[in-house]
This record gives structure tokens, sequence and C-alpha cells, in this order.
């Protein structure tokens, strides 16, 4: 693995830090017209769309499978044919791959 390919420590705590600042926000949002969580960014939250050490998004617990629920990793409860495609996160933003990764993968 090169040098630049490497997450240093600062940026993992400054990523975990913000995510951590974002969830602590989520019930003071809730009161102002039901305004949407506000989500990270790829970038800031590492996403990478290939697995790291074995942990990968169909098996964590923010991944929503597509036509899925959260908390319930790739397999949605039952196997499907759909099961790899591309689904949603509860904290960064835009489809990702349920073989991605990102800094915030909680294991189910």
């Amino acid at each position: 693995m090169n040098t630049s390919s490497k997450l240093s420590r600062r940026n993992w705590l400054k990523a975990v830090a913000a995510a951590a600042t974002g969830i602590a926000a989520l019930p003071f949002l809730e009161g102002t017209a039901r305004a949407a969580p506000a989500k990270l960014t790829k970038a800031i939250a590492h996403y990478q769309d290939r697995p790291h050490d074995g942990k990968m998004c169909g098996m964590c617990k923010h991944f929503i499978p597509a036509g899925g629920e959260a908390g319930h990793g790739m397999m949605g409860g039952a196997m499907g044919p759909g099961m790899m495609r591309a689904g949603l996160c509860q904290v960064v933003q835009g489809h990702v791959s349920p073989r991605g990764y990102c800094l915030l993968y909680l294991p189910l």
C-alpha cells in the first residue's frame, strides 16, 4: 500500500468527530420543519468502493439495501436477486455499494 492512500490517525479522528457532531445535532433539528438529517460526504467519510479488512457496507448497521431497511445488512432479512445492488446509507450521502467501506462502519 502506498503512503498516499493510508489514512492518518488525525484525519480519521476528524471524520469521526464530524460524524458524531452531526448525529448529536439530530434531536435539535427534528423540530425545525422536519429537515432531513445532514449526511456526510463520501470524501469526509473516506468512502471507497471496495471492502477494507473484511468490513463492508453490506454488513454495516447504517446500510440500507435497495428496497430494504437499515440495520438488516445486504441480506435485508432474506436472500434475493438484488442483494448486491447499490443501496443507501444513513450517514453518508448518495448511493453506496454493499461491497464498499468508510470510516463510519459499524458492524451489525
